[in-house]
């Protein structure tokens, strides 16, 4: 796909633009509630392309830290447990609001889950990668874990 047409479908996707549907372009990203943030969920080809074309973008694993020890993580994924009772807390010391954001799961529902967390954070540059086999089976970088 021509970068130009990439780059308009991840705008699409609110990953390129400065907010979702609907908010004011001087909004504050604090002020954007959990339902008017729009959470795409990408394929695994969308999901190399978009972090191909913005290298900015933050992945983030929200599996338990057993989970991603038993079978690796994304090539620099940053591991965030979204069934921990800090989960919020953790999530603001580890992540910039005002980056992109790309969450998975092993299925997709705990990193759904986690986007509407964070966008109650008042993130909302975020998508929803789905999960991690088909991520990797893709041919997504791997690494191992050790929590």
């Amino acid at each position: 796909m021509p970068y130009s047409l990439l780059g308009a479908a991840l705008v699409g996707l609110g990953l390129l633009g400065a907010c979702g549907p609907g908010a004011e372009v001087n909004q504050p990203a604090s002020a954007l509630a959990a339902d008017t943030v729009d959470v795409p969920r990408l394929s695994p080809a969308e999901t190399a392309a978009a972090l191909a074309d913005v290298p900015e973008t933050v992945v983030v694993d929200v599996r338990t830290p057993a989970e991603v020890a038993a079978s690796g993580r994304l090539a620099g994924a940053v591991v965030l447990d979204v069934t921990a009772p800090d989960f919020e807390a953790r999530a603001l010391a580890a992540l910039d609001p005002d980056r992109p954001t790309v969450l998975y799961c092993r299925s997709g529902a705990r990193a759904e889950r986690a986007a509407r967390r964070l966008a109650d954070l008042g993130f909302s540059r975020l998508a929803n990668a789905g999960g991690f086999d088909a991520l990797a089976a893709a041919g997504l970088a791997t690494e191992p874990y050790t929590p």
